[in-house]
């Protein structure tokens, strides 16, 4: 467990150690188009607590092409972060890859909608791209001076820090970004992998308002993508 944290913590100083000089600038001029933005009425505190009104059920039943009431609905809630998905059971299975080992495991057809918050087109696509050889070496120093840190207060043990950086330098390796065109403002995929488990989110910006799809309907990526692009096109056509 506490390894996994460092890991979760190692992860989230490639964020801050990629372009804080160009994060330092987004000021002035930006702030502003946030607020014009956001006296448009697209307002992310809008649907706090109630992001199922972005994303409906029945929205949700329509691309998935599954009966609404057979769906279950799981809400949860850490700190800003709300996270809405739509859960279908299915006989399917899944290969999953997991430390170089291939797995089987049950396939549940779901579609989820996360992070929904405001933001400007230059931050969204900071914090969406694939990390340049520099920012990566920027945030390895980081997260060696953090695993020192972590070490020198007794919070945990050389050998802790080691694999933690290891495997979270491996998952930045393997990240990658890949641009949408012709939907939304912007918008792109984000593929990961943490602990040989990895995910595909969609990222849109729309008018202010950013928001993260995770849909996984098929053993088919490609069919994956195809319904996570529509569920979006529903979102902004329907509720924004």
């Amino acid at each position: 467990m506490k390894t996994t944290l460092i890991i979760l913590s190692s992860l989230s100083l490639l964020i801050t150690s990629c372009g804080n000089e160009q994060n330092q600038q987004l000021s002035g001029i930006e702030q502003e188009v946030l607020e014009a933005t956001e006296a448009e009425g697209l307002k992310a505190e809008d649907f706090i607590g109630k992001i199922d009104e972005l994303l409906t059920l029945e929205m949700a039943a329509e691309v998935a092409g599954l009966p609404a009431n057979s769906a279950e609905k799981d809400y949860s809630k850490i700190s800003s972060l709300e996270s809405l998905k739509y859960e279908w059971e299915s006989d399917c299975v899944k290969k999953v890859s997991i430390n170089g080992q291939s797995l089987n495991v049950p396939l549940a057809n779901s579609i989820e909608l996360s992070w929904v918050k405001n933001t400007t087109l230059t931050q969204f696509k900071h914090d969406y791209h694939n990390p340049t050889p520099e920012e990566i070496k920027n945030a390895k120093a980081a997260m060696d001076k953090k695993s020192a840190e972590l070490a020198a207060e007794g919070k945990a043990s050389r050998e802790q820090t080691e694999l933690a950086n290891k495997i979270a330098q491996g998952s930045i390796s393997k990240l990658k970004v890949e641009e949408v065109p012709n939907l939304g403002e912007y918008a792109v995929f984000v593929n990961t992998e943490l602990m040989g488990a990895s995910a595909r989110d969609l990222k849109v910006f729309y008018k202010g308002l950013s928001f993260t799809l995770n849909v996984d309907l098929k053993d088919d990526p490609a069919y994956n993508d195809q319904k996570a692009i529509e569920t979006a096109r529903k979102i902004i056509q329907e509720k924004l």
